[in-house]
């Protein structure tokens, strides 16, 4: 008996040891790829072959994300402050940066992002959903939209 019931609290240490998503799902991330794939088939990297960017998110419940392509010229000006219209156009069409708070959905392998700012001022204030897969050091945090398109953001663990 005494043999059963070491066996029993070893099995369930063991499986104990598997982090929720939650666990698995905080700290910081580097992105690795953006990715739409569009209902034609073909595929929009919206900001580019290397995006550059970070998601972080805490075990309070708060996040942030920030991607932008990784080949944005340089302001002529190299004043913060005064790009010309055709560059501003290019920082806003290459940047995307949002922040708030997140609840974690294991049963469906989700979170609820609650959006509080971002640079797409649309997205203030809004709720969105995002599908997550965790695989080791790998992150991919997928949206489906109701148009039937799907992007997958994947992100990787910083060494």
């Amino acid at each position: 008996m005494v043999a059963a019931v070491g066996l029993s609290l070893h099995a369930n240490s063991a499986s104990g040891q598997q982090p929720s998503m939650k666990e698995g799902l905080v700290g910081t991330w580097i992105v690795v790829s953006w990715e739409q794939k569009k209902n034609d088939g073909t595929t929009l990297r919206q900001f580019g072959e290397n995006p550059a960017g970070m998601a972080m998110f805490d075990a309070g419940g708060r996040y942030i994300i920030t991607v932008m392509r990784s080949d944005r010229a340089k302001y002529k000006s190299n004043a913060l402050w005064q790009g010309t219209p055709e560059e501003n156009e290019a920082t806003a069409n290459g940047t995307q940066t949002y922040f708030g708070t997140y609840t974690v959905n294991e049963a469906d392998r989700s979170i609820a992002i609650h959006v509080e700012g971002s640079s797409f001022p649309n997205w203030n204030g809004s709720d969105q959903k995002r599908f997550v897969t965790i695989t080791g050091d790998q992150l991919t945090l997928t949206i489906r939209p109701p148009s039937g398109e799907s992007v997958d953001v994947t992100w990787k663990r910083p060494k």
